[in-house]
């Protein structure tokens, strides 16, 4: 059994977490910075931006947490600053998923030119092609090679 002062914490531990579900969650600067690149170095993050070009963003970003803006509100201003390439991760909408849905189209694409070309290959030897062994089978001989060979198997015979 658990005694009164532990329930007691217990309980008050809980209620804290009610009252007050934001403890230990505020939103930092370094999470927005993650989403954005530098718009001054293309390509760059901004969490790890080098060129000091871009120090207006985090100062940006600094007052818009001030204010208690969310991280999408955050975003939304930047996108409307300077566009959705300014975003690390493309929004999931029109041709941007081609990003999303292209790899996996491709791979399904080229599992299913894969096993064709297997079963073709598999089937190019099929048992007409085999004798009674098993074994393949080699193609009739014409007339033209058929003396020859019999001309070869005389002389060799008069050899001996």
């Amino acid at each position: 059994m658990i005694p009164f002062r532990q329930k007691a914490a217990i309980l008050l531990v809980l209620s804290l977490l009610l009252v007050s579900p934001d403890i230990g969650l505020a939103l930092s600067e370094s999470e927005v910075s993650e989403s954005l690149l530098c718009f001054a170095c293309p390509g760059e993050p901004l969490s790890i931006d080098r060129c000091g070009g871009g120090d207006q963003m985090p100062a940006a970003i600094s007052r818009m947490l001030g204010e208690g803006k969310s991280k999408e509100e955050i975003l939304q201003y930047f996108v409307g600053e300077f566009g959705e390439e300014i975003l690390t991760i493309p929004p999931k909408r029109g041709f941007n998923l081609v990003a999303y849905i292209g790899p996996f189209a491709v791979l399904l694409l080229g599992v299913a030119v894969a096993f064709l070309l297997i079963r073709k290959w598999s089937s190019a030897g099929t048992h007409a092609d085999r004798g009674a062994d098993g074994t393949a089978s080699p193609p009739p001989l014409g007339d033209a090679d058929r003396r020859r060979v019999e001309e070869a198997l005389s002389n060799f015979h008069e050899e001996d």
